[in-house]
């Protein structure tokens, strides 16, 4: 009976000793997975699988060999958030971004310049529209751009260009793919173009001259104004067409069709000037992460918007619902409806890097450039997602 107790005491002390040199192998072999995981940032953008892990991977990635299964990743990922669809570069040079974005009256068409000059893409697909080869080719090469707006017959769009000793104002017919008219401006680098609402005038910039050109009867107005760095078209508490013009806090009101000028104001605010909507019908400031909004009329502050991640650095105007989209340097997109709250109704993790532009379109679509491409997303989808993680957090 001895023998056999110590013949089972060799036995489990040599079982106990091999059960604890597994677990220590295991354990070793655990840690150093984790900790190939946590040095490899491609296996752990995998391993997380979500939007912001993907979009930390891609800023280290600079053309690695994972980009293109890293870009999938994160397409799949913000589809849930709303992304529609990225707008295809594959035409473009390798270093090209795509700038200057504005959507066709009807949300469909996207125009924007792509390095080569300008360029139509379908809004929902991101695939490019190949009539624009023809409508801006130019001998010895395509047209460089540094402004552009669809008309809102979408039928003309316009551009503007800087050169040695003047800058050119254009206008294209779209449905004959022609140059129709063409304007030299001495001394002026076009920065900026804006069709007034009926389409008859094209407002411009440059840093300091504005004007106004309507090139069917030919009338060219110009003027100045110190420092400008936004134009929009707005209307006057008595009904009257303004064209407006901001310099940091001064604004000034010209006459829409005589380029008279009408009055100059000072806006009330210590705040940096991030620009007028489109529609002319908001004026924002920012100062890091506040924006206020202010009505450029009646010249009071409409909302405020406060804590966002990153400085603010680009914002557009859903002229149909009056909702702000809001971008910052941090590649945040915020929806905002400052008629109705004071912090944002949703946001989505958007770009690798700063958000530069951002453009509203009809059919609640909005188009983000930075320097990962530009995309289109669905508020629509955005807001539902926002609503259901709510949902989700309440329950």
């Amino acid at each position: 009976m001895s023998a056999f107790l110590d013949w089972l005491e060799k036995i489990l002390t040599w079982f106990f000793a091999l059960a604890f040199g597994m677990l220590l192998l295991y354990l070793g072999w655990h840690w150093n997975s984790h900790r190939q995981d946590n040095s490899d940032p491609w296996l752990r953008a995998q391993k997380l699988n979500t939007v912001d892990a993907y979009l930390a991977f891609l800023r280290q990635c600079q053309k690695c060999p994972q980009e293109k299964a890293a870009k999938k990743a994160l397409d799949e990922l913000q589809r849930v958030s709303g992304l529609l669809a990225r707008l295809n570069q594959q035409h473009l040079p390798e270093m090209a971004s795509i700038t200057l974005p504005v959507f066709s009256p009807d949300g469909r068409t996207v125009l924007a310049s792509g390095g080569r000059g300008p360029d139509f893409w379908h809004a929902d697909a991101g695939t490019r529209i190949a009539h624009g080869e023809k409508t801006f080719a130019r001998r010895g090469g395509r047209l460089q751009v540094d402004a552009l707006d669809f008309a809102p017959d979408g039928r003309r769009m316009a551009a503007g260009t800087a050169g040695r000793e003047y800058g050119h104002l254009l206008m294209w017919d779209l449905t004959t793919e022609t140059l129709v008219a063409d304007r030299e401006v001495d001394g002026v680098d076009i920065k900026a173009v804006l069709f007034s609402p009926d389409g008859a005038w094209l407002g411009w910039r440059g840093d300091g001259p504005v004007g106004l050109w309507n090139p069917v009867s030919g009338r060219f107005l110009r003027s100045t104004h110190a420092g400008v760095q936004s134009i929009a078209f707005g209307m006057a508490e008595d009904g009257r067409p303004l064209f407006m013009t901001a310099a940091g806090r001064s604004l000034v009101y010209w006459d829409a069709s005589t380029l008279e000028l009408l009055r100059e104001r000072m806006v009330n605010t210590d705040r940096a000037l991030l620009g007028f909507s489109r529609d002319g019908r908001v004026l924002a400031y920012t100062d890091g992460r506040v924006l206020e909004i202010w009505d450029p009329v009646t010249l009071r502050q409409v909302a405020a918007l406060r804590d966002l991640e990153g400085d603010i650095s680009a914002f557009c105007r859903e002229t149909e619902t009056g909702r702000l989209l809001v971008g910052t340097k941090a590649g945040r997109m915020y929806l905002w409806n400052p008629a109705l709250s004071p912090v944002p109704l949703a946001h989505v993790a958007a770009h690798e890097g700063p958000i530069e532009a951002l453009s509203c379109g009809a059919e609640g679509r909005v188009v983000s450039t930075s320097w990962d491409g530009a995309k289109v997303w669905s508020l629509s989808k955005l807001l539902a997602t926002a609503g259901q993680e709510r949902g989700a957090r309440h329950f």
